[in-house]
């Protein structure tokens, strides 16, 4: 595999407001009025950059990808990538969204031009218009990317048809800020659908036998990053097969397996891993093939099919998620919120489940507090090869409606359809950027 860098020759199209504000087509940082942390004893007012942040969103059939100000649903650009992108992923920070454009073995990235950075005694926000990034990363089949704490793990699959193996690359948002190639990469003896997570310096990456007939891997290894390779420091004994899935939190890292859930745990820099078996409740050819979590949180949410089970690790338990779908509904997307409170499932029938968190005692359960129908099109019109998409900021829920063309706003704490985005075209993909949480001022961004 080949991970590089290269000058982008990109189509910029700025909403002419943007281009009255800057002057000119080139990129000007417009600097604000710094947010103040608590107990600095600044009591004045300061100016802000928008709570709303931005709204990135991809076009069915085409490369370009638009970016729209939230604040007033106003167009700020249309980039035009290499290729149309496969499935889109927001940096850890929010600040940059990945573009997987899987088939052509590429990766490009989007700086959606809003930030937050710590000076010391106060946290001051940025933006800047958004850019398409000369970062970019070149592999065979580019699959799964995951989010660590500061992290990205970008998996890709080989491709076993030609003999070119699997790898892993691991690099953190200051790589994409300044174009540096110097990160760890990984190359694996063989090809597979596999899956990875980036934590600290160690990468937790899956493993397949070359001889088996299946491309799901069946092992799972930790690495260490050492500049810009990894050493194998060692291979975990629970086996994992048909491993699908991976997620990790504030105590542990998972892979989702054909029998259950592989756990890995850290105490005093070792590590050790458990299956967590799959409960009763799981029928013949029932298996997680998705793993969510919180990061900052306690537990894993395994998706099978339909059904999602909430995974205790400390306990070694799972049970059933009563989430009350409709019948005939499938599973499109389920997300934790950016606080850890809601879970929010999205299915193909147009509903949008959000469930609360209630602690009873030690542990924490979910409860189904609101359904919303958030379609009023016949979901037999879907266009043929879309379907419903969604992305969470702090406070609201994004939907992308392929028949209707418009983004739908459901506000996270009313539960209420707030606004609507006319786009145009069929939305494919989308995902919100912006600076994630409260700032000192008490807002959220």
């Amino acid at each position: 595999m080949i991970l590089q860098t290269r000058l982008k020759h990109l189509s910029l199209f700025v909403a002419a407001a943007m281009l009255a504000a800057c002057g000119d087509a080139t990129t000007e940082i417009v600097e604000k009025e710094p947010v103040v942390v608590p107990g600095d004893g600044d009591d004045h007012d300061h100016g802000s950059v928008s709570d709303a942040g931005r709204l990135l969103v991809t076009s069915k059939g085409s490369n370009q990808v638009s970016l729209y100000q939230l604040e007033d649903n106003s167009l700020l650009a249309t980039l035009g990538l290499t290729n149309e992108p496969a499935s889109v992923y927001a940096s850890p920070t929010k600040r940059y969204a990945l573009l997987v454009e899987r088939n052509d073995d590429l990766v490009e990235l989007v700086d959606g031009g809003v930030w937050q950075e710590d000076h010391g005694d106060h946290l001051h926000p940025y933006e800047q218009a958004p850019a398409l990034m000369d970062f970019s990363l070149y592999g065979s089949r580019p699959t799964h990317v995951t989010l660590g704490e500061e992290q990205i793990a970008v998996f890709f699959d080989g491709d076993g048809q030609n003999g070119v193996s699997a790898s892993v690359a691991m690099f953190s948002e200051a790589h994409i800020g300044t174009d540096n190639e110097g990160y760890p990469i990984h190359q694996f003896d063989t090809h597979m659908h596999g899956a990875a997570q980036a934590r600290g310096e160690n990468l937790f990456a899956t493993l397949r036998d070359a001889n088996t007939t299946s491309t799901l891997p069946d092992r799972i290894a930790r690495f260490h990053a050492h500049g810009d390779h990894f050493h194998q420091e060692q291979t975990f004994e629970p086996l994992c097969p048909a491993l699908h899935g991976s997620a990790q939190n504030h105590d542990a890292v998972a892979f989702a397996c054909a029998d259950g859930v592989v756990v890995i745990s850290e105490d005093n820099d070792q590590f050790t891993a458990s299956k967590i078996p799959n409960s009763t409740d799981f029928t013949e050819g029932m298996r997680i093939g998705t793993l969510r979590a919180y990061l900052e949180g306690e537990q894993f949410f395994g998706i099978a099919g339909t059904s999602v089970f909430v995974i205790n690790a400390e306990t070694g338990e799972m049970e059933a998620l009563d989430w009350q779908p409709h019948d005939g509904a499938k599973l499109l997307s389920f997300e934790v919120s950016l606080d850890g409170e809601t879970l929010v499932i999205l299915d193909s029938e147009g509903y949008l489940s959000l469930l609360n968190a209630h602690q009873h005692g030690d542990e924490l359960h979910w409860e189904l507090a609101h359904k919303l129908d958030i379609s009023e099109a016949d979901v037999a019109d879907m266009p043929e090869g879309s379907r419903f998409e969604m992305t969470l900021s702090n406070d609201y829920v994004y939907i992308a409606d392929p028949i209707e063309k418009h983004v739908l706003m459901v506000d996270l704490h009313d539960a209420t359809v707030s606004g609507e985005l006319a786009l145009g075209f069929i939305p494919n993909k989308l995902t919100w950027l912006g600076i994630v949480g409260e700032s000192a001022d008490g807002h959220a961004h």
